[in-house]
């Protein structure tokens, strides 16, 4: 027990993070972007959508890594913000969005500082694989801060992983249903899931989209 407490404290610390990135050791990065969010643009299912908009919707990306989800919805319309607190992979992410003209903009920040700075700023949040990257103990102070974070009516889009693993290291496990409890505590409340048949290979099966919608 005391060594996976050691484990959730160093999970806190960019330190840890980017000795990750330093050494290859990002294996939660798939080399592409998220097969499921390209589907959702494609299916029309994300409640928000920039071409019924007067203005780009905005969307932040939280613990975004190399940022390949970002380049995505960025292309597809939306004024991303990408965050992370390693700056190893936002230098690739600035990189990537230069050379395929992409306007993001990329956040150094650690995810539990974002607030006052954006509060209600977002119109959708995309989640996928920052809540089982973060400390367990820490999962309802995020659910806060992704609610706080986003307008009235917003969403999250969370593709949750992994649900089939009981390991308590991260990835951290997830509970569906214990989560769409959890964030129904801070006015997220789902609207919408399902056990996508789009996901990556090493996947599929073991992770679920859902959607929240802020009331």
């Amino acid at each position: 027990m005391m060594k996976n407490n050691l484990n959730n404290k160093k999970v806190n610390l960019p330190g840890y993070w980017s000795e990750r990135y330093q050494t290859g050791a990002a294996q939660w990065d798939l080399g592409t972007e998220t097969a499921v969010f390209r589907a959702c643009i494609e299916r029309g299912i994300l409640p928000v959508k920039p071409q019924e908009q007067a203005s780009a919707p905005r969307l932040w990306l939280p613990g975004c890594g190399y940022g390949h989800d970002a380049i995505l919805f960025a292309q597809a319309g939306y004024a991303v913000t990408a965050m992370d607190f390693a700056p190893e992979p936002l230098a690739y992410l600035k990189d990537m969005a230069w050379h395929k003209h992409c306007p993001i903009d990329i956040a150094h920040l650690d995810i539990f500082d974002v607030l006052p700075q954006y509060a209600g700023t977002f119109d959708i949040v995309v989640e996928y694989t920052c809540f089982c990257a973060i400390d367990p103990a820490r999962r309802g102070e995020y659910a806060d801060i992704l609610s706080q974070t986003l307008k009235h009516g917003g969403c999250v889009v969370a593709l949750l992983f992994p649900t089939d693993s009981t390991v308590p290291a991260p990835p951290y496990p997830v509970d569906i249903d214990a989560t769409i409890e959890l964030f129904a505590q801070y006015d997220l409340f789902c609207s919408y899931r399902e056990i996508p048949t789009e996901s990556h290979p090493k996947r599929l099966g073991r992770e679920e989209l859902v959607i929240f919608i802020k009331q």
